[in-house]
């Protein structure tokens, strides 16, 4: 009798996946397998196709063709979705904020969704707005926030439920230097705990010492891939 484990699962998998609108083809085929722990980046100029690809992998845009697997479950197939969204933190470029709730009450919200707003719930909420610099604008509502802390505050979101699979659309738009430098110390953290983490950017500089691969679109399709040091030795 064979004592083999069965392979591990993919905490990200991807193949030929395509988005169109109407005649125009905003992603070709793309494939991707993203393992716990590991940092893909995203790499390309605005309208090369990354957010479509995130968008479409995380579940907010429907594939055209092909399938999109979190840590095993189709985020496009209710009531597989729901699982494979239990897994997947998003930070989209634009954060998606209530305007009702306070920065405080976004964090309550989502931790209690995700089954962590027991006990020791407030401390991490606190630790947690004080590390991304929310602690005085804990009160406030998204309208009164600078561009740079609505974003804080969906990294935040992110951050205080589990999950096995973070994306982040261009995370560092509107974020000063101090917070982008905070912010990459935070996902080598996740990495390092064994989040798998995908992300885009046009900021190479950010994805230095934190992207173990690349990959680079334009005009939503793969025009270059490999891991990180070497992609970057070609010119992109």
């Amino acid at each position: 009798m064979s004592t083999d484990a069965p392979p591990a699962v993919a905490a990200l998998e991807v193949a030929g996946l395509t988005r169109s609108y109407g005649r125009l083809v905003g992603l070709h085929p793309f494939d991707l397998t993203l393992q716990a722990g590991e940092c893909v980046a995203l790499i390309g100029a605005n309208g090369s196709g990354k957010s479509t690809a995130v968008r479409t992998i995380a579940g907010l845009l429907e594939p055209t063709e092909g399938t999109v697997r979190i840590c095993g479950h189709d985020p496009h197939d209710e009531p597989d979705a729901e699982q494979a969204r239990a897994l997947l933190a998003l930070v989209p470029d634009t954060p998606l904020l209530y305007d009702d709730l306070t920065v405080r009450q976004h964090l309550e919200l989502t931790a209690l969704a995700h089954g962590v707003a027991g006990d020791g719930a407030d401390e991490r909420i606190d630790a947690l707005l004080e590390r991304l610099d929310l602690t005085a604008r804990a009160g406030f509502l998204p309208t009164e926030l600078s561009r740079g802390m609505r974003q804080k505050t969906g990294l935040a979101n992110a951050l205080i439920r589990p999950s096995k699979v973070m994306i982040l659309d261009e995370p560092v738009v509107g974020l000063d230097p101090p917070s982008q430098e905070l912010l990459g110390v935070v996902l080598r953290e996740a990495k390092a705990a064994g989040t798998a983490i995908l992300m885009t950017t046009h900021q190479m500089y950010f994805a230095e010492g934190l992207a173990d691969r690349a990959v680079v679109l334009a005009e939503g399709g793969i025009v270059d891939q490999g891991p990180w040091d070497e992609v970057r030795a070609r010119g992109h």
